[in-house]
């Protein structure tokens, strides 16, 4: 299979792991909330505050807090599915996967600095994973390829 060809491993483990994280993501989305007291009283205050968003659409902040968290799994479930379908095309060459690295990267890289500043550990953690593939696969060369910047070293 071409995406796990050497020099497409780790580009691939990123895409699988970022499929992961969609996956755990929805998981948790759709898990009870805990049934305490302060739970009941914060769910009912996400649903009885109704925003006027235009358009005659008038969702609850629950209703956002919930698109927002599906939006979330379904584009790491996007990225993961291109970076996949790249990963499998024989005619993805190896300079534009690793632009499509650096892209990773980067989106990655503000993904984590988002979830270290609001505090959120699983995907914090999940990300911290995804980068550090996303990096390996751009730094450390597959077998018989050159690290990069060697030519110039020489």
């Amino acid at each position: 299979m071409t995406i796990w060809k050497p020099g497409r491993r780790l580009f691939t483990v990123a895409a699988v792991l970022m499929l992961l994280t969609a996956s755990a993501h929805t998981m948790g989305a759709l898990s009870p909330w805990p049934d305490g007291p302060a739970e009941r009283k914060l769910l009912a205050e996400m649903r009885g505050y109704v925003l006027s968003m235009g358009m005659g659409m008038n969702p609850s902040v629950f209703d956002i807090y919930r698109d927002l968290s599906f939006t979330m799994s379904i584009t790491l479930a996007a990225l993961g599915i291109m970076n996949l379908v790249l990963a499998a095309s024989r005619d993805a060459t190896d300079a534009l996967l690793r632009r499509a690295g650096w892209v990773n990267a980067v989106w990655v890289g503000a993904f984590l600095a988002l979830n270290y500043a609001f505090q959120i550990p699983p995907p914090l953690l999940c990300a911290v994973v995804i980068e550090a593939v996303v990096l390996l696969a751009l730094f450390v060369p597959s077998r018989g390829q050159l690290a990069p910047g060697a030519l110039e070293r020489q």
